[in-house]
């Protein structure tokens, strides 16, 4: 009985997989010949306007698109494995927006002051990442700050804490933002996310720390099944919960700020995905993460269609799609588990 129960729950992970890839290359595809002019082989095959169109704007924007689907799914796994918690998206719990706000700051940095880094990463995605990682930080300070035991009432604690501190950081963002009148219009979609006029270079620009980001979360897995059970079961069993707990918010910040330094601010992804794997597939890590970004891809690359298509030619700022789609779903998570991993 134990083998038939093994091997159809074996058997049902290989089609789910099989689906969600379809379903990512659909989206894609999709994403490629759907927008404020809709291209099809007949079209383009005479027409190098077309052709111009697909292959230096669309085609960069797509993979640009799916990649940070991935990054924004892949961080909110590792975020929600970690604190226990399926409600720990990076931009629920303010690492987003302080990924936001690093890279703002940038902006205020002479061009040559970090030129020297430009062969290794870009002083955009270096305060990206700093802004993430220090809000990271803080959010873990002070949820432990307010619980002596992580293991008690530590869900209230990292939202409360998360909101807190987003709320904050986009207050400052919002002022940096007003100071400059110049930048006001650009720097504001893009706090709403967006990826307009996104190029093979803006790919380029993040392709390497975002392949980074992508390994070290795999790094994860195995540990988050682990901790699962709490930190004391965790360290009993032989993990190293201080390393471990770098490692996470190492991995899941710097894929939150590629992501950010992508399109911007883009929230609910990584809420929405892991979710409907944890229910439909499996809650284990292994399994959990690849197929989370696979969906993280797919429910970007719709949405950013939809941004592109639904008031064409103009365009709504994706963030907006994915926060219509992802709310409802996140007060629906709220009534139906309370948030909390089973």
């Amino acid at each position: 009985m134990t083998n038939i129960k093994t091997k159809f729950f074996l058997n049902r992970k290989i089609y789910l997989t099989i689906i969600f890839f379809i379903i990512l290359i659909i989206s894609f595809i999709l994403s490629l010949i759907l927008g404020a002019e809709n291209l099809s082989i007949q079209k383009i095959y005479n027409n190098d306007i077309l052709k111009n169109i697909l292959l230096v704007f669309r085609l960069p924007r797509s993979f640009l698109v799916l990649i940070s689907g991935a990054l924004l799914a892949g961080s909110g796994t590792v975020f929600q494995g970690y604190f226990r918690n399926s409600l720990a998206d990076s931009g629920i719990i303010g690492v987003s927006s302080g990924a936001t706000l690093g890279a703002v700051l940038s902006s205020f940095l002479p061009i040559t002051f970090f030129s020297f880094l430009n062969f290794l990463i870009s002083p955009i995605v270096l305060f990206a990442f700093l802004g993430a990682v220090g809000s990271a930080f803080l959010i873990y300070l002070i949820s432990k700050i307010t619980n002596n035991s992580f293991q008690q009432n530590s869900s209230v604690n990292l939202l409360l804490a998360g909101s807190a501190l987003g709320s904050f950081f986009s207050a400052l963002t919002s002022v940096i933002i007003l100071s400059r009148d110049r930048e006001l219009h650009k720097m504001y979609v893009w706090t709403l996310g967006s990826f307009n006029g996104k190029t093979f270079d803006d790919l380029f620009f993040i392709l390497v720390p975002s392949v980074f980001a992508v390994y070290l979360l795999f790094l994860c897995t195995k540990k988050l099944d682990l901790i699962s059970s709490g930190e004391k079961t965790a360290t009993s069993l032989g993990l190293d919960v201080k390393k471990f707990r770098f490692l996470v918010l190492f991995s899941g910040s710097l894929a939150a700020s590629c992501a950010v330094c992508s399109g911007g601010t883009i929230g609910f992804v990584g809420l929405v995905a892991p979710h409907i794997v944890r229910n439909v597939v499996s809650p284990n890590h292994k399994t959990l993460l690849p197929l989370s970004m696979l969906i993280g891809s797919s429910l970007l690359l719709i949405s950013d269609t939809i941004a592109r298509t639904i008031i064409a030619p103009a365009e709504i700022p994706v963030g907006v799609i994915t926060s219509l789609i992802g709310a409802p779903f996140f007060i629906y998570i709220i009534f139906s588990s309370k948030g909390k991993i089973q």
